[in-house]
């Protein structure tokens, strides 16, 4: 056990664990939602949520049971956003290509077996398709998600895909992972990964890895998303894959994350 670890409060990864549940699909949960969710018994659930509600994270409903941020949590994430200069930065390499190529942009980092936007450009004009803020299970299935997963050690990564549920989204995803592995090992050399109507019909994408730039650690992806009715996904590919790795290197310069 390193230093570090041994200095490592579970019971607040837990406590942030519970806060990073509520998202805009999910702006609330019940005490067995958060501890099915989380793997947590019912009493330890209701001990974290207690501190959390006493603290004023979150507010019960008496009546319904249901639980959910307080307006003292977005006061306390607002300042949270005020006090980096990251997700600004991050708008201000996103909007310079979105302004000069009119492509639809989004930026994720990765959350277990999730992927979180954290920012997200729509292209003017133009037939699109808006994912969550919060994607489950969609690393197999997206090209942010593959991108993500192309930076990880091939023993970890072997590991990473024998737990994955790899769920069939559409007609074309990818369901067998020895065809995803190949696929991930060839996004490692080209350094991005496409998808073809994967996640949703209709919707082709393209996404370069994120970098944490001290650690060289993989924390998320960026990807430029297209409607088939575009153009073919060869062309797409051929004109914007080199676009998508340059900005994701100017990204991953911004976000020194551990």
């Amino acid at each position: 056990m390193t230093k570090a670890q041994s200095y490592f409060s579970k019971s607040l990864e837990k406590g942030l664990k519970i806060l990073s549940l509520f998202n805009r699909e999910r702006p609330a949960l019940s005490q067995t939602e958060i501890a099915n969710i989380t793997g947590l018994n019912m009493t330890s659930t209701y001990r974290y949520i207690n501190t959390l509600v006493e603290m004023g994270y979150l507010e019960k409903d008496h009546s319904t049971k249901v639980i959910r941020p307080t307006i003292f949590c977005l006061a306390f994430c607002n300042n949270l956003m005020k006090a980096t200069d990251h997700k600004r930065l991050i708008q201000t390499l996103v909007d310079a290509v979105h302004k000069k190529y009119n492509v639809t942009i989004d930026v994720a980092l990765s959350v277990d077996n999730d992927m979180m936007r954290i920012y997200h450009r729509e292209a003017a004009d133009t037939l699109t398709y808006s994912l969550p803020d919060f994607t489950k299970n969609s690393l197999h299935n997206t090209a942010l998600g593959k991108a993500y997963l192309s930076t990880i050690p091939q023993q970890e990564l072997d590991e990473r895909l024998a737990q994955l549920d790899l769920t069939a989204k559409t007609k074309k995803t990818i369901t067998d992972r020895d065809t995803l592995k190949r696929q991930l090992l060839l996004a490692k050399v080209r350094r991005y990964a496409v998808t073809n109507e994967e996640y949703l019909p209709g919707l082709i994408a393209i996404g370069a890895p994120l970098y944490n730039p001290h650690s060289g650690k993989g924390i998320g992806a960026v990807s430029f998303d297209f409607s088939i009715l575009q153009r073919s996904p060869e062309d797409l590919e051929m004109q914007y894959a080199p676009m998508v790795v340059e900005l994701a290197e100017q990204i991953s310069a911004t976000i020194p994350l551990e």
